[in-house]
């Protein structure tokens, strides 16, 4: 029987579901960048990776952006006005990039052949991501189950979906799309780097131990760095 291997070489094929996002942080080797990846979870637990590999992107976003904001209703009376505080909104990620250059090995940067080249398929995995959202849809093309978008980045990893993606094509840049979406976070599990703030989480995957240099600095008597 004939090995199956992962088509994403940034990352080894994982038996799915899997409550681990086969994701490596970059600090956790303190050797490399921290690049940005996704994952889709599985309607019945967040915590839970339905694809084989992470979805790691080709270029990691120009500009990065995270909006926190208040939900606050005011009401006018006669008396005045009256104000209700509901807490906080769902925290918005946005992020401004480009795609990877449409390199073709035969012909180099191409336009014509894009969709033959590397940058095109993971541009167009990460449209995919948008356009199921985490869905799960049923042989007719109805949605019978709602599932999530994990994104995992410098901060830490988040759960959420995509809110909306922009894709631009433009004469000054023909070799590459400029792209630009925002996330909504419903969960939030935080890293400094590596600590969750859900005590039920800590320990089910890799990605939210913390780190040796850092659990010996927390530790009465341990090294001070």
């Amino acid at each position: 029987m004939p090995s199956i291997h992962s088509a994403n070489p940034d990352s080894d094929l994982l038996q799915v579901p899997s409550t681990n996002p086969n994701y490596q942080h970059g600090l956790e080797q303190r050797k490399s960048y921290i690049p940005m990846a996704f994952q889709v979870t599985s309607p019945f637990n967040s915590r839970r990776c339905l694809l084989p590999h992470a979805l790691v992107l080709h270029v990691n976003p120009q500009s990065y952006s995270e909006n926190h904001s208040k939900k606050v209703e005011r009401i006018q009376t006669r008396g005045g006005f009256v104000e209700q505080h509901w807490g906080d909104e769902l925290t918005e990620i946005s992020a401004d990039g480009s795609t990877g250059a449409f390199m073709n090995i035969y012909t180099g940067l191409s336009s014509v052949m894009r969709h033959k080249t590397i940058a095109w398929d993971r541009y167009r995995d990460l449209h995919d991501l948008y356009r199921n959202n985490g869905s799960v849809f049923d042989p007719y093309g109805n949605i019978v189950l709602q599932g999530s978008i994990m994104l995992m980045y410098d901060r830490g990893t988040y759960i959420g979906f995509f809110k909306s993606i922009d894709i631009e094509e433009t004469a000054d840049q023909p070799f590459a799309f400029k792209v630009s979406w925002n996330f909504k976070v419903e969960e939030e599990i935080m890293k400094i780097p590596g600590m969750s703030i859900n005590p039920e989480s800590r320990g089910v995957a890799n990605y939210l131990n913390v780190p040796n240099f850092q659990r010996q600095n927390n530790t009465p008597g341990g090294p001070q760095v």
